[in-house]
């Protein structure tokens, strides 16, 4: 608000700008009281400074300056009204700055209509959006890529301590007991940067407990190494997990794909595959049933048959996305949470970020993320809504678009190949220079 006022003010008398929220009611309610304190302390800070005058017509505060000059900045909400067109409010306004607050709120079509607003000559031209942290699914991320490498575009994250001064005595620390530095929200909601931003009860609130759960881990080359594979709409994942004899389950990495078809993630799941566990005796493969028919990845074969032409020997329950087969199935994976054998918690999720790794098809370097541990802390969520079998209601965990495909390659696994204790390795070298601790 500040910088939109000290260009209408002071850099550029006689500019033309816009500040908004996306709807009527939050701009009149939320916006313009801002604005207002804004325009108020730097009048009582500067008497020179003027204050603002409403202009009704043109739903606009303008600003008489000396030398002649009026400046302009109008303000009103964007969303159409149920009669006019989708651009409607838009159509006709010429400025050289827009300003979009929560601009989260807006449809990605927008963009282009706002760009083309900034029309207002002989004014340097501006678009500022200030969103709340969204997650790398969103079209705010496409268009501002955290490594800044679209051309006059500009990516800035804001913590919460950077807003400490305008927050009540004690916020910061509360905000901090809620989301400490291991939690999922930890990223959004307290550094600024983008990351989990999934509204719900988490599916398995109460069982999954982070410090417990995620540790450091031990992979045995002796012991089948069982892979899960999620197909995805342009965001494939695959996870690996080991049983014990104990009846655990030791989740050991993953990878999820952004922006990408399964014919071009399988070789990095290849890659990453014989990285993290070389020389390892045995791979069982389970898939998405969804992919043994049907084509969801704009190819010509379907799932399994990918799968197949790269090498791998998938194997899937026809039912497993059915609504009881999942529901009980995250059942089965709660009481796995809240279970000790004699070796310690049987559910255990590998603690290095090294091991968990975001891939996207345009070239940019694979990122480390949690997004297992992530989505059973607080990105897997329930749906408000039910969903019927047979005369039966059943809940089901909510789509985001990205944390439900480790949990569903999780939920494959846990349905092809269960956690029934597997049987003590039969090793050639009674010595392996690599043992796991739970063998």
């Amino acid at each position: 608000m500040w910088k939109e006022y000290l260009a209408a003010v002071v850099r550029w008398p006689g500019i033309s700008s816009f500040i908004c929220r996306f709807a009527d009611g939050d701009n009149d309610s939320k916006l313009i009281p801002a604005w207002l304190a804004v325009c108020e302390q730097a009048h009582a800070a500067d008497r020179r400074l003027p204050r603002p005058t409403w202009n009704a017509r043109e739903l606009c505060f303008e600003f008489r300056l000396p030398g002649d000059k009026l400046s302009k900045v109008y303000s009103f909400g964007i969303r159409p009204s149920g009669e006019l067109g989708r651009y409607a409010k838009l159509r006709g306004l010429g400025v050289s700055r827009i300003y979009v607050d929560q601009a989260e709120e807006l449809p990605s079509d927008y963009i282009g209509e706002l760009a083309q607003r900034l029309r207002q000559k002989g004014f340097p031209h501006q678009l500022t959006l200030s969103p709340n942290p969204l997650d790398e699914n969103s079209w705010l991320a496409e268009m501002f890529p955290e490594n800044q490498s679209i051309a006059n575009r500009k990516y800035y994250a804001v913590a919460l301590m950077d807003n400490a001064h305008n927050l009540p005595a004690g916020k910061v620390e509360d905000a901090l007991a809620m989301y400490p530095v291991t939690h999922a929200k930890h990223r959004s909601a307290i550094l600024g940067l983008r990351g989990l931003n999934v509204i719900g009860k988490p599916v398995y609130s109460g069982a999954f407990i982070r410090s417990t759960h995620v540790r450091p881990l031990k992979w045995n080359p002796f012991v089948t190494l069982e892979e899960g594979i999620d197909f995805g709409k342009h965001h494939p994942c695959v996870v690996w997990r080991q049983r014990s004899m104990y009846g655990g389950v030791q989740y050991l990495g993953g990878v999820m794909g952004q922006n990408m078809y399964l014919d071009d993630f399988l070789p990095v799941v290849k890659a990453f595959r014989s990285k993290w566990f070389p020389d390892v005796k045995e791979i069982a493969t389970c898939c998405d049933p969804a992919g043994s028919h049907g084509n969801s990845q704009g190819l010509r074969d379907n799932g399994v048959s990918i799968l197949r032409a790269h090498g791998f020997a998938p194997r899937w329950r026809d039912d497993a996305n059915r609504p009881s087969i999942r529901a009980a199935i995250m059942d089965r994976i709660a009481g796995q949470m809240r279970k000790r054998t004699p070796a310690g918690e049987a559910y255990q999720i590998e603690a290095s970020r090294d091991r968990w790794m975001r891939v996207t098809g345009e070239g940019a370097p694979p990122a480390s993320w949690c997004f297992l541990a992530d989505g059973d802390e607080a990105g897997y969520v329930w749906d408000q809504h039910m969903v019927s079998e047979g005369s039966k209601q059943y809940r089901r965990a909510k789509k985001d678009g990205w944390y439900e495909h480790g949990q569903n390659c999780k939920e494959y696994l846990e349905t092809n190949f269960g956690s029934d204790p597997v049987k003590a390795p039969e090793r050639d070298d009674p010595e392996p220079e690599r043992t796991s601790a739970w063998s």
